[in-house]
């Protein structure tokens, strides 16, 4: 029986034409973890990195047997699986890079074009189980006596299907430079080629291969497994399986127009990661000082110093960054009122005039998302929505990535102001840390949770806090001496007929979900009507980490056609 949603998704060199790409391809694993899918991602070569080494293996290895070109080979997907872990790891994600021989990725035949024959997933299913995405280098594969093997150009293709069939995964997703399958070249000069929806095995075989592997079509066909081909962010691939023809028109993207008000720690980190998606604009930068920014390439005429101006420029979708409720709010209520959908992350912003916000979003047809505004990379509000038919009674985390942080560091040995420091240093902490300390910044994220349920009867000033001072955290190192942690625990009550929530300092023991979070992580564990009990994780501050969940609340509205066809809903406000 399935014990989780599973998707594998695989990345050609088509879509990785730098390592800078595999930030593009990190967004795509975070869209589907926070939809509540578990992920393996299959990574090529940089595009042209194994012609490259396949020609420096002939030119220095004359007369060399197949087995040693294969290995010299493999190192463009080794390097290129390693490097996609680091930018997982960046964003927040809890990535696993494994090699073929680890999980028996067995193979025989031609060393050059080889064809599978095992695959142990019991370390796979261990990854999985840990809540990491596994990422496995396609083309690949080993033989028998741990000589490196190649699948066949195209081989990552083969790749997936063979991981997808093993993990008995719901999903497995092909994607290329393209949205789908088509009767021939779509980017060949003449005229435009019919694309398909739908495809039967036999179907995709009549192409010429030079968008899916023939003989990864044929192992599919062979174990009927349905897979899909699809581009980056797409919504409407191809599914190749036991279905005929089905005709249809091309996905088309269409780019927005994004303006960004902020440039701080996070905000910088968006438009680095918005500067290089072709779906989006960036037609209006809002700070308070220009020439602070001189340096960091964005022409002149995008910059202002009136957010509320850059919030009427005209864009599709405004990101604000600001923080507060000052600027900010009405930045974000001139945004909505023309009809802009928003990007934020500010909790304070949202818990305080959240009803109010979204009234309007609703009234002008506009989008108002807030994933970023709890627990940075952690999807904790998407994953309250993860369970249709059933809903959440209970909130019990850590979601402040600050204090947590701090309580660490004091509980290892350092003075409670050089932690506090250090954590400003490292960009976990605001240059004012007070609402981190006073407890008020968890506050704000159990009443954005409540009110994301349809919740309006929890207020911040109904929320009990707890203060983290130099005298509470000292706490810490008499817990660590018991084998206890000290956590700054955050807890949603909506069992009874009022919400109720609190922010407390707590010392938990070792069979606690909350003893294993680390540093600048979050968690939270989720009581349901039901009786069940999930748990959710990931890096709550940080640059990348909320950067990350800001980019995804952007894409998502990309995908949904913002801001015309678009409503708020799970990470917004409803």
């Amino acid at each position: 029986m399935r014990q989780r949603r599973l998707i594998v998704l695989k990345f050609g060199g088509s879509v990785l034409p730098d390592e800078a790409s595999l930030a593009r391809a990190a967004h795509e694993v975070y869209r589907w973890k926070r939809e509540g899918w578990s992920v393996v991602a299959v990574v090529s070569a940089i595009d042209g990195e194994t012609d490259a080494r396949l020609r420096a293996a002939l030119r220095r290895g004359d007369g060399a047997c197949d087995h040693a070109i294969a290995a010299a080979v493999a190192g463009g997907e080794l390097h290129s699986a390693a490097q996609f872990g680091l930018f997982l790891e960046r964003a927040g994600i809890d990535g696993a890079v494994v090699n073929p021989g680890a999980i028996g990725l067995r193979a025989h035949g031609a060393a050059l074009d080889a064809t599978p024959i095992g695959l142990d997933t019991a370390p796979i299913r261990r990854l999985l189980d840990a809540g990491r995405v596994v990422v496995c280098p396609g083309y690949v594969a080993t033989d028998e006596e741990g000589r490196w093997m190649l699948l066949g150009r195209g081989g990552s293709d083969l790749t997936a299907l063979v991981l997808a069939d093993a993990l008995d995964a719901e999903r497995c997703r092909l994607v290329k430079d393209v949205d789908g399958l088509y009767d021939t070249d779509p980017n060949a000069p003449g005229p435009a080629p019919a694309r398909y929806d739908a495809a039967s095995w036999d179907d995709a075989l009549a192409r010429d291969g030079s968008i899916i592997q023939h003989k990864a079509i044929e192992f599919a066909k062979s174990r009927r497994l349905a897979f899909e081909l699809g581009k980056l962010n797409g919504s409407r691939p191809t599914r190749v399986g036991d279905l005929g023809l089905l005709e249809s028109a091309p996905e088309r993207t269409r780019q927005v127009r994004l303006a960004l008000l902020g440039l701080g720690v996070v905000g910088a980190g968006v438009f680095e990661s918005l500067r290089r998606l072709p779906e989006v604009e960036i037609v209006r930068v809002a700070v308070r000082d220009p020439g602070k920014h001189a340096c960091a390439g964005i022409p002149d005429d995008l910059f202002t110093t009136d957010p509320v101006d850059a919030a009427r420029c005209g864009a599709d979708i405004v990101v604000e960054l600001i923080g507060g409720t000052g600027a900010a709010l009405d930045a974000v209520r001139a945004a909505l009122t023309t009809g802009a959908s928003v990007v934020t992350a500010n909790k304070a912003l949202i818990a305080s005039h959240g009803e109010e916000l979204g009234a309007l979003a609703s009234a002008s047809g506009a989008g108002l998302k807030f994933s970023a505004s709890v627990g940075g990379s952690m999807p904790l509000l998407e994953h309250l929505r993860s369970r249709p038919g059933d809903a959440p009674r209970r909130v019990r985390g850590v979601l402040n990535g600050t204090c947590n942080f701090i309580l660490e560091r004091v509980a290892a040995g350092a003075p409670f102001d050089d932690a506090v420091r250090e954590a400003q240093r490292l960009g976990f902490a605001e240059a004012d840390p007070g609402r981190d300390l006073a407890g008020l910044d968890a506050a704000d994220k159990l009443v954005v949770l409540a009110h994301s349920l349809g919740r309006d009867d929890l207020a911040l000033g109904d929320v009990r806090v707890e203060a983290l001072t130099s005298e509470s955290a000292a706490l810490a190192t008499n817990a660590a001496r018991e084998g206890r942690v000290l956590r700054q625990v955050a807890e949603l009550d909506l069992s009874g007929g009022r919400a109720r929530a609190w922010v407390t300092l707590r010392e938990v023991g070792p069979d606690d979900p909350l003893h294993a979070v680390r540093l600048e992580r979050n968690a939270a564990v989720v009581g349901w009507e039901s009786g069940a009990v999930t748990t959710v994780a990931g890096r709550g501050a940080g640059r990348w980490p909320t950067a990350e969940s800001v980019v995804a609340d952007v894409l998502e509205l990309v995908r949904a056609g913002a801001p015309e066809e678009v409503a708020a809903g799970a990470g917004g406000v409803v």
